[in-house]
């Protein structure tokens, strides 16, 4: 399977048309991988493709006409009939997708913007049929631009707003689909059997745990590494040998996180940096804003954790509600808007690892002050910060609102429901940002006071500040 998978040795390639054999090949182990995570023999796999189940071209003449060559190569050699109704074994295809579209759903359910023709609706079609089990309203799936041959992935039919705004840069489907393989390989998608006995919501027989081995080994190691390039470009280089940031996070009561969550085990085995530094204007948190009284920690639902702190409190966004009135708008969930004065900072956000999308690994940087009304701070989708991303048009920048907490943050992602960016990728740019000589260290650790990142809305400088687009 190598050869299919997208890599510096196997990079995109450059086709006319879509690459329905890659596409195919992925497709394909998709199916496999799910198949035999649940303990089920790959000779009792239907492998019928899309194209015989649907009958074949006799029956498929009027489709095949509205389909381009290479897609319809594609659903020649793409398995399907382990998604048929008639299936023995029910098996959708990936957490979020349930199967290929039926030939009479792939032009129902695609929304086309307003400058889209008559002429020109065979352009988008709904390849994959969205997961209905995950609570979208009004789902639609995976949509392929048969003209560029991209793809997006759609939770509701109402995410057409974005991604039909004319700014939105779509993705090669060989690329969506080597993202779901590769969520199956880091096990943050697990197919599991009947004898599964996890509280975690299953769509059979998909899970997603809210964090996963290789997250916590990688976020670790990011953040050991940003230590390291830390002290070696500080005047004195003697290094702390202590461990466990845990007490110290928790403001010495570590009975507010669950043994089991990330957090928790994160904190037990971070060192303690000897600098107080470890961002521009940031510090090791020693208090927690937003943790429950000893005994009312709840395992099944976390809180907001402050893990690097300013001195400087964040910043109080509003909006604007129908009727005109401006009310607070919190960077997190409406169980917290009673504490309404926190430090800016990184935090670990809030999640229910029980839920259908849980990332316990999830942050969010909040500053003391917005970016974007310079019009080049960038989320990794590529949208300005604060722009009105369900606008339609070219010009992005005409009605941007200013934002405290979007900085690193994905935008609308491209391959599955919308989460807080991981810890880790956070970790590995501050990382860069110190090798490549973009920060300054000092005796005190990274120089430069939590101004420092109003550089973020430069033009000199935002694209120091965006993370490439991830699942």
């Amino acid at each position: 399977m190598a050869e299919w998978r997208i890599s510096d040795v196997a990079p995109i390639r450059e086709l006319e048309g879509l690459d329905h054999e890659r596409c195919a090949a992925l497709h394909n182990h998709i199916v496999e991988l799910g198949w035999t995570q649940r303990g089920l023999a790959l000779d009792t796999l239907d492998k019928r493709t899309w194209w015989e189940c649907y009958g074949g071209d006799a029956a498929l003449s009027s489709t095949a006409e509205r389909l381009d060559a290479s897609v319809v190569s594609f659903l020649k050699a793409s398995w399907h009939g382990f998604a048929m109704d008639s299936a023995t074994q029910p098996h959708l295809f990936h957490r979020y997708l349930a199967r290929l579209c039926s030939p009479e759903e792939l032009w129902q359910n695609a929304n086309y913007s307003e400058e889209e023709d008559d002429s020109n609706k065979r352009r988008y079609i709904t390849l994959y049929m969205a997961n209905w089990a995950l609570g979208a309203t009004h789902p639609l799936g995976l949509v392929l631009d048969q003209d560029e041959f991209t793809a997006m992935q759609h939770m509701s039919m109402r995410d057409t707003e974005i991604t039909m705004n004319g700014r939105q840069m779509w993705l090669p489907l060989e690329m969506v689909l080597d993202g779901f393989v590769d969520m199956i390989d880091q096990g943050k998608i697990m197919a599991v059997d009947e004898n599964n006995s996890g509280e975690q919501e299953r769509t059979e027989p998909w899970i997603m745990p809210s964090y996963t081995e290789p997250d916590l080994e990688d976020t670790l190691q990011a953040f050991e590494q940003l230590l390291d390039a830390i002290h070696v470009r500080m005047p004195y280089q003697e290094q702390s040998a202590e461990q466990n940031l845990l007490e110290v996070v928790t403001g010495g009561n570590p009975g507010i996180l669950s043994p089991n969550s990330f957090a928790h085990r994160f904190l037990t085995q971070c060192s303690r940096p000897n600098f107080t530094h470890i961002a521009p204007g940031l510090s090791i948190t020693q208090q927690q804003p937003f943790a429950p009284t000893p005994g009312q920690a709840n395992e099944n639902k976390l809180f907001p954790l402050l893990l690097f702190t300013s001195t400087s409190p964040a910043h109080q966004e509003t909006q604007r509600t129908p009727w005109g009135e401006r009310i607070r708008a919190s960077p997190f969930a409406h169980d917290f808007d009673d504490i309404s004065t926190y430090p800016a900072g990184l935090y670990l956000t809030e999640t229910n690892p029980h839920s259908s999308h849980p990332f316990e690994d999830g942050c969010k940087l909040i500053l003391p002050f917005t970016l974007g009304s310079n019009a080049f701070a960038r989320t990794s989708d590529g949208a300005l910060i604060g722009e009105n991303v369900r606008k339609a048009g070219e010009d992005a920048s005409a009605e941007i609102e200013p934002k405290s907490a979007e900085l690193y943050q994905l935008g609308f992602n491209h391959f599955i429901a919308g989460h807080d960016v991981q810890l880790r990728y956070v970790l590995c740019k501050w990382m860069e940002m110190i090798e490549e000589g973009k920060w300054e260290v000092d005796e005190h650790g990274v120089a430069g006071g939590i101004e420092k990142w109003s550089e973020t809305d430069l033009e000199e400088h935002w694209s120091d500040y965006q993370l490439p687009m991830s699942w």
